[in-house]
């Protein structure tokens, strides 16, 4: 009788030659006492990644189960992750994009095991390198709490999108099956967090076990980074998805939502480097909360903008 699979592994990719081997390798590195499959979309890549993952599908065709399109979904408005989902097999989907890695081999098996011991919880997640995308040298963490623990619905929504690395998230596929409203509208990270917190909190495992490339070529935030006009309008979109998760929470989470919204708001003037907006007394206690080093460049953004991209240009963000 054939073994159920229990985890389907989604990857996206898109013009991610230089990475995909490496976030491919993590994925057949995991040590499990159970099956799990490995679906991958390449969107119209114009680079060899797809002849990549070709070759992996040749040495790995029971374990490997690629989706290649010949015209760029995204640009059309479908999410590839979508669709690999749709396919899916397992019980739990595992989330890592074409240009990030896993860093533990037990990675799986322990947020398999961590669901399956909290049958309250929809979604799990870990704390996640932040690494510079041309040396893999570690920049950062992310790492919402300093313990196991369950995170809330209050702190998902003001964590904001950046608050777990995409590629720690692992789910119940029945949360995607029958998702939030809001989710629908907007099928961005920061809507399927919140979707996942919904019910019982996100259960979050403190141990490192992925990380999220900085600046890598050709990914979403980079676009965003390089591109305010792009960034300010997914700003306001993140705003939107907040008034809508406000109507569909019958205003629950209100206060959260509100102070959520004010540091969307903070960051657009920011963006914009609207000298008036930024010291405005409504943004007083987002200014007070602030590191002295996020104070430092937010007055150089504000006075001496060329010195903060020659000072983020030598660190190499």
């Amino acid at each position: 009788m054939e073994r159920e699979i229990k985890v389907s592994i989604i990857c996206c990719a898109y013009n991610q030659e230089k990475y995909i081997a490496d976030a491919i390798n993590s994925f057949l590195n995991q040590k499990t006492d159970f099956l799990y499959e490995i679906l991958i979309s390449d969107d119209a890549s114009t680079d060899r990644t797809a002849d990549i993952i070709r070759n992996y599908e040749r040495k790995y065709p029971d374990l490997i189960k690629p989706e290649y399109f010949s015209e760029n979904q995204y640009s059309k408005g479908r999410y590839p992750g979508n669709i690999l989902i749709e396919r899916a097999k397992g019980k739990y989907l595992a989330i890592c994009e074409g240009d990030d890695y896993w860093t533990s081999s037990l990675k799986l098996q322990k947020q398999y095991d961590a669901m399956e011991k909290h049958p309250e919880c929809d979604m799990c997640a870990h704390s996640a390198y932040m690494v510079s995308a041309g040396n893999q040298k570690t920049i950062g963490f992310v790492e919402p709490m300093k313990e196991d623990g369950i995170l809330t619905m209050d702190q998902i929504i003001t964590g904001g999108g950046n608050f777990l690395a995409t590629n720690s998230l692992f789910y119940r596929r029945s949360m995607k099956e029958q998702p939030a409203r809001f989710v629908e509208k907007y099928p961005i990270d920061y809507a399927i967090q919140m979707n996942g917190a919904m019910r019982g909190g996100i259960l979050f495992l403190h141990e490192f076990m992925s990380a999220y490339r900085r600046g890598a070529d050709n990914s979403w935030t980079l676009h965003m980074e390089q591109h305010q006009n792009v960034m300010v309008q997914h700003v306001k979109q993140m705003m939107k998805l907040l008034d809508m998760v406000d109507d569909e929470t019958n205003y629950k989470y209100s206060e959260s939502i509100k102070y959520a919204q004010l540091k969307y708001e903070f960051q657009i003037a920011s963006l914009n480097r609207d000298r008036r907006q930024i010291y405005d007394k409504k943004f007083l206690s987002l200014r007070r909360e602030m590191t002295p080093k996020k104070k430092l460049i937010l007055f150089l953004k504000c006075h001496a903008f060329w010195a903060l991209k020659l000072w983020q240009k030598g660190r190499g963000h």
